[in-house]
């Protein structure tokens, strides 16, 4: 990111001092105002999900397995769920992801797995998912 200095000030006083500048002067300025509330959000530490309707979870899911995400109680209506990655010991790829709203409520996923010969764990396989869930 570029530095604020003293010769970028002059550069950007010059602009303003145009025609243009005078009259894009408040779009500037309201730009110039955004750019510096997202920046010291992002170094204070603001998060993907905290700029977002959306949680991150982490998940053991076994292969072709439904799995309860998130429970009836959870009032606000899904509106997307993404497998960010599956984290295990071993190499696996998502090769199929989905969620539905099961009979009683509940949020569910699926998902099955290659691991690196192109084969299919076992059933019993445990493997951990990181989920982002977007609300809306």
């Amino acid at each position: 990111m570029a530095k604020i200095t003293i010769s970028r000030l002059f550069e950007v006083s010059k602009y303003l001092a145009t025609d243009a500048g005078k009259d894009l002067g408040d779009a500037l300025q309201y730009l110039s105002e955004f750019v510096e509330v997202t920046i010291r959000n992002l170094r204070n530490g603001l998060t993907y999900a905290d700029n977002f309707n959306a949680i991150t979870k982490e998940v053991i899911v076994r292969p072709n397995t439904e799995t309860v995400v998130l429970g009836k109680d959870e009032t606000r209506r899904v509106k997307e769920v993404v497998c960010r990655r599956a984290r295990s010991d071993q190499y696996y790829i998502v090769s199929s992801f989905g969620w539905k709203y099961a009979p009683n409520s509940d949020l569910v996923i699926s998902a099955d797995f290659l691991d690196s010969v192109s084969a299919s764990p076992a059933s019993t396989t445990d493997v951990k998912l990181d989920l982002l869930i977007h609300f809306g």
